[in-house]
């Protein structure tokens, strides 16, 4: 994988709250040679700020000796915070059964969320998971209050990496459309929604939520879009599947004339330019500032994986859309407003023609692309004839119809008059 020259992993770490930053940083240590010892290095410090004791062990398993300031294994500390957790964890559960015992249905909301936390903060998701989704079984819950509770099961699902849990908890907060007058909870679901149409590889699907969140990077907190995800990470990924799969115009309105989401693209600069180049037909640069962020996208949680398909997916558009408005065009300068030669661009044009992404043949001995010509009188004819078709089956029904109605002879829907 090729790595970032000059990325700055402290920087990026304070950019998310405390869970997502150490999955994230666990993450990059998992995935990058060159910065794993720093990313090791970071996640022991941001460990010992928190409880989860059961991730320490672990990343200290992954250092295995090699930070020399963590090289012992600190039994003092896991001792103590285990500790601190099983008292805790006694109380809370004593309150609840008490709680329960008492039939009070609002301490006993309480106290399970209680739990919930608890379990959250031990970095134990799939414990907390299980209480988050006992408070929604909770009589006289009012829409907002549930939609509150599913929201953060969609968080806890997300910390689990399970989408498919995330698609569920969507579909039942559509169905308490009362909440979605509220335009802050609207945004907060498109985030969880955009990220599993990531994740799930539908990248339209993707670049349509992203670019609709309305929320105000400087006013809102970043608690708001979840524990993974950062303002700039918005413009990234809705930035990239737009860049990908909108059409020019829907580019234009969801993108470059959308206020809401210019706040986002404003905190990555070269996001925001590599869209305004591609927009201006400006190839080479837009492909370039593409090019330059790679190795930094290669280590994101998310974009790792797809991020190969992404950026072909934006290099082949560019390609159909150069070659749109030609007849025919020299490949050589195609190869130059793609920063190119032109053997690779032989190849990339091959592939389009060969998928019918592109409708054109190639003079390979004089390096040329002759578009092909659709023959207008052929596709006139064609339509002519259908609509003939049409006409004909109407005026068949109506003689029908006719012939019906001079023997008496009716056809309705159930409840209305009807014999044969």
């Amino acid at each position: 994988m090729a790595e970032a020259d000059s990325f700055d992993l402290e920087q990026y770490a304070s950019k998310y709250p405390p869970h997502g930053r150490l999955v994230r940083l666990k993450f990059i240590a998992s995935n990058s040679e060159r910065l794993e010892l720093e990313a090791l290095r970071i996640l022991f410090r941001e460990l010992k700020k928190g409880q989860n004791t059961s991730m320490y062990k672990d990343v200290f398993a992954m250092a295995n000796g090699r930070i020399s300031e963590e090289s012992t294994f600190d039994s003092d500390w896991v001792k103590r915070i285990e500790s601190q957790g099983q008292l805790r964890h006694a109380s809370l559960q004593g309150e609840l059964e008490n709680n329960r015992a008492q039939q009070i249905t609002r301490s006993i909301q309480m106290s399970t969320k209680n739990l919930a936390e608890y379990y959250h903060g031990r970095g134990d998701f799939a414990n907390a998971l299980k209480y988050y989704k006992k408070i929604v079984k909770v009589d006289n819950l009012n829409s907002l209050t549930l939609s509150e509770a599913l929201l953060t099961i969609c968080r806890t699902h997300v910390l689990l990496g399970d989408f498919d849990g995330v698609k569920l908890q969507i579909a039942l907060l559509q169905q308490t459309p009362e909440a979605f007058s509220d335009s802050k909870l609207v945004s907060r679901v498109k985030c969880y929604s955009g990220l599993a149409a990531l994740v799930k590889g539908d990248y339209y699907e993707a670049a349509q939520e992203f670019t609709q969140i309305s929320l105000d990077p400087e006013q809102d907190s970043k608690e708001a879009i979840g524990e993974t995800l950062a303002f700039d990470d918005i413009a990234l990924y809705g930035g990239l599947c737009g860049l990908a799969t909108f059409s020019r115009a829907e580019l234009e309105s969801n993108i470059i004339k959308n206020d809401a989401f210019r706040k986002f693209l404003e905190l990555v600069p070269e996001v925001r330019e590599m869209i305004m180049d591609f927009y201006n037909s400006e190839y080479a640069a837009s492909l370039s500032y593409l090019e330059r962020m790679k190795p930094d996208l290669a280590l994101d949680l998310y974009l790792s994986a797809p991020v190969k398909a992404l950026c072909g997916e934006v290099r082949s558009k560019g390609l159909i859309q150069y070659c749109q408005p030609y007849s025919s065009v020299d490949m050589r300068a195609i190869a130059n407003s793609f920063n190119t030669t032109t053997e690779p661009i032989l190849e990339e044009l091959g592939a389009l023609i060969a998928q019918g992404k592109i409708e054109a043949r190639i003079d390979t001995e004089n390096k040329v692309l002759f578009r092909k010509k659709k023959d207008r009188k052929a596709l006139a004819y064609k339509e002519a004839i259908a609509t003939g078709g049409d006409i004909f089956s109407e005026v068949d029904a109506m003689l029908l119809r006719m012939q019906l109605m001079r023997q008496n002879k009716y056809v309705g829907h159930r409840g209305l008059a009807s014999m044969l």
